[in-house]
């Protein structure tokens, strides 16, 4: 009598059907990263925003407030965000910057205000700017 090893036609159709539920499972987990992602980006560029900011305001604060490494910022808006960030143009193109309250920063050196920035179909986030102005 002969002995045979291996699967049977069963047990391999079961292995198969398992597998195939596992991947609807966890396909649709995985299809949904973009948004995620877009939401990253938008989160870390307000991020990199604030911090220029902050930098800028360093920068402005040791010279004070002269030379050309003080960029001066005033308001909120795509124009003072570009000046600060480096390759700024590229940086925010396909977003918008506005103020998320009041018309302007504040007079006086140091003072700051909330700003939004947007990405149309992925939404808002915040960062802060700070005025400098010689």
């Amino acid at each position: 009598m002969k002995h045979q090893s291996g699967f049977t036609l069963i047990e391999l159709v079961i292995v198969i059907v398992l597998l195939g539920v596992l991947a609807a499972i966890a396909v649709p987990r995985f299809v949904n990263l973009e948004d995620d992602a877009q939401e990253a980006r938008l989160n870390a560029t307000a991020a990199a925003i604030t911090s220029a900011m902050n930098i800028n305001y360093a920068e402005c604060a040791v010279n004070n407030f002269t030379g050309a490494d003080c960029r001066p910022v005033t308001s909120c808006d795509a124009a003072n965000a570009t000046a600060v960030l480096q390759n700024g143009a590229a940086a925010l193109a396909g977003y918008t910057v506005a103020f998320q309250s009041g018309s302007s920063i504040p007079a006086g050196n140091g003072s700051v205000a909330t700003c939004t920035l947007t990405r149309a179909g992925v939404g808002t986030a915040n960062f802060t700017a700070i005025r400098t102005a010689p």
